[in-house]
């Protein structure tokens, strides 16, 4: 490529060295013609130095719902993520129906974002970050009668410790009843579940519900139909089927509505022979050809992010977790020299 200056000029701005002022490439950073012709830098030949400013450039380039949105935050050096959701009261019974409703702002878990992460990774952790927003109102919108009161065993909020030092309350013989039967006491955003189809193939038992909600919040359960496989036709399993295609219907949601500059990584009209011929072509040393002074460099690139990835204050346990599986030493130990 006797032409490469004349292209990394090109992908250059006229005051920076780089399109982007937190991620620069390193020396001898290889160039790589993709099939459309564009030349690019690679991703694991750029070093990453994030700011809260740059984390905020990259989250406006994403698009999703309008009732939730990814923002970064920081305390002291440490730089976060976090989904704010704007949502009507889940647990009440009325809320969770009808738009006009007053909705509650309410905050996610953090998510850290360090300093050196790939930009492609810090977009992915916000994708990350709206599936399992999402999926803590899913879990809330599903409610069963019980005894005369409602609940929402799906939740996040269950005291976890309580129920592992009394495991006899939650476990052992399940009640015997049919999926008609325990329908009648389920209601997911509001509104009533009809079983549309069970049938046994091949020992295992499909199962197909309509959802009857049409005003939920979250869109893509409006008049749902949902099919699901289970491997016993036991109440509980059924149950334990049916949260867990709700859950994968929002992350499929997720997938198509999530976009990044227009973009929709996930997308199931992605084409994954394609991503595979791109990924061949940024990363096979036979495209990439670096040079001795550019394995040089990619390879302390690689040792930087590899060794600094180690948890402090961490090696010990880090040792034990080793010496269970009959290790020593790993093969990647050079890595944390001052480690293990």
């Amino acid at each position: 490529m006797s032409d490469n200056k004349s292209h990394i000029n090109h992908l250059l701005s006229n005051e920076q060295k780089w399109q982007h002022s937190y991620e620069q490439p390193i020396s001898y950073a290889p160039l790589v013609q993709l099939a459309n012709s564009s030349w690019v830098v690679p991703q694991h030949f750029l070093r990453y130095k994030h700011t809260l400013q740059s984390v905020n450039e990259v989250l406006e380039s994403i698009e999703f719902s309008a009732h939730f949105r990814v923002l970064a935050a920081q305390k002291g050096e440490e730089i976060y993520l976090q989904v704010a959701v704007l949502s009507p009261d889940n647990y009440q019974k009325s809320a969770s129906t009808n738009e006009g409703k007053a909705k509650k702002l309410l905050f996610g878990r953090r998510w850290i974002v360090e300093e050196n992460l790939p930009t492609s990774e810090l977009i992915q952790t916000a994708f990350l970050a709206l599936k399992v927003a999402r999926e803590h109102e899913v879990r809330e919108l599903f409610q069963l009668t019980q005894h005369h009161a409602t609940s929402t065993p799906f939740n996040n909020h269950h005291d976890l410790p309580v129920m592992a030092q009394n495991p006899e309350l939650v476990k052992g013989r399940c009640v015997q009843t049919s999926v008609n039967e325990l329908l009648k006491r389920v209601v997911f955003a509001g509104a009533n579940v009809t079983l549309q189809g069970h049938q046994q193939i091949a020992g295992q038992h499909l199962y197909t519900v309509e959802l009857l909600c049409n005003e939920c919040q979250l869109s893509e359960f409006n008049n749902k139909t949902i099919s699901f496989l289970r491997s016993d036709s036991s109440a509980n399993s059924f149950l334990h089927g049916f949260i867990a295609a709700l859950v994968a219907t929002s992350n499929e949601y997720v997938n198509e509505q999530f976009k990044y500059k227009g973009f929709a990584r996930f997308s199931k009209h992605v084409v994954v022979e394609q991503i595979g011929n791109l990924s061949i072509a940024m990363r096979s040393p036979s495209t990439v050809g670096l040079c001795s002074m550019g394995k040089q460099h990619a390879n302390q690139l690689n040792f930087e992010i590899d060794s600094g990835r180690a948890p402090q204050g961490c090696g010990q346990a880090i040792g034990g977790f080793l010496a269970a599986h009959g290790i020593e030493q790993p093969e990647n130990a050079h890595l944390y020299p001052n480690y293990l």
